[in-house]
């Protein structure tokens, strides 16, 4: 198949203060994050059987960032410089970092492996994952770099208003995200949050320390890398489970629950399962952890295993159809992360048509 030229996502690297990361993020990204905010109510409503407005969200939102400033100040301090910069209320840009948290909760998907340094050909950790969702957000994407005046330095692919997500740090840490089924809470602190708290740790125990810190608000998968390891961090608003990988340091985790102490939910929950969940992780898992024969895993062999068809179009490397909720969502990107070398590549849509970009955080 041949594979397209795509031009890059756009790139910012922001320095300093809370407020001065912020305002940057909001300056440059000024349009696109005001537009966003516009139309994210319309976006969570596309193949929602329960819409809602505005009105609905408003109180929520208000919530949501007093709730915040309580528990990560200096992340409402960022938030607050981004919205005056770009035009628009702290309380849409609550609602975009909230959107998985509105009303009744489409189905969304992915299909991440993870692979440790011992397993690697290049000797360093790797964690990859296919976004299956929303093509639409494709347009309003970017990658964005955060120097804090102290801490760890990330770089996150995203939309610009969102506080935090898929990315990796300048401690070896790289992070992907898995909707998970489970229970959900309303009351609780806002998911990309924590996101970023993960982030900005050093370790996967500082890390889950992190999850700690406040009240947790949905079930949630954080596929891991880091010095450590490959982890994976199965999480609900009453429980944080990780999931180590066994001495072949290759792990795969789709959309349902794998520790013993959450698979109950896999009955419980079933209807919030993303098509195929089972399917995917036993056919990367047949790809890359039963590989044995292949002793180091290379970046080939996982691209490879993201652009599998096998059970198309719901497949690893997904493609629109006809489910009357979620077929038009498709892969809008598939990265794959070596913290440890500071290199990001994406490839913008499915990885079977288009190519992998590098991004590296210096």
């Amino acid at each position: 198949m041949t594979l397209q030229n795509n031009s890059r996502f756009p790139e910012l690297n922001a320095a300093g203060s809370p407020t001065e990361i912020g305002s940057a993020i909001g300056e440059h990204f000024r349009s696109e994050i005001y537009e966003l905010t516009e139309v994210v109510i319309d976006q969570f409503n596309k193949g929602s059987e329960h819409p809602v407005s505005w009105e609905d969200v408003a109180p929520a939102s208000t919530a949501m960032v007093s709730k915040v400033t309580k528990f990560f100040p200096e992340y409402m301090e960022e938030m607050e410089a981004t919205a005056a910069a770009s035009g628009t209320t702290i309380e849409k840009l609550m609602v975009l970092n909230a959107r998985n948290m509105l009303g009744s909760v489409r189905p969304e998907g992915c299909t991440s492996i993870m692979v440790g340094s011992s397993a690697s050909q290049t000797g360093n950790g790797l964690v990859g994952q296919n976004w299956d969702n929303d093509p639409a957000m494709r347009p309003f994407s970017a990658v964005i770099t955060r120097g804090p005046t102290t801490g760890s330095k990330s770089m996150s692919w995203a939309q610009p208003g969102l506080i935090s997500y898929i990315g990796m740090n300048d401690r070896g840490l790289g992070i992907c995200l898995n909707a998970l089924n489970g229970p959900n809470n309303n009351q609780g602190v806002p998911w990309y949050f924590f996101v970023r708290s993960i982030l900005d740790s050093d370790s996967i125990e500082a890390a889950i320390n992190s999850l700690d810190a406040a009240p947790r608000s949905i079930s949630a998968s954080a596929a891991m890398i880091s010095k450590e390891g490959p982890v994976n961090l199965e999480i609900t608003p009453e429980f944080v489970h990780p999931i180590w990988s066994s001495n072949d340091q290759r792990q795969i985790h789709t959309n349902h629950c794998v520790h013993p102490e959450l698979i109950s939910n896999n009955d419980k929950y079933l209807d919030s399962i993303y098509g195929q969940s089972f399917d995917r992780k036993s056919r990367a898992e047949t790809l890359v952890v039963d590989a044995l024969d292949d002793p180091e895993i290379t970046v080939d062999d996982v691209t490879t295993a993201l652009s599998d068809h096998d059970g198309y179009p719901t497949s690893i490397c997904r493609h629109p159809n006809d489910h009357p909720t979620t077929g038009w969502q498709r892969s809008v990107i598939s990265i794959l992360m070596e913290p440890d070398a500071g290199k990001m590549l994406i490839a913008p849509g499915n990885p079977c048509e288009n190519e992998y970009e590098t991004y590296l955080l210096s």
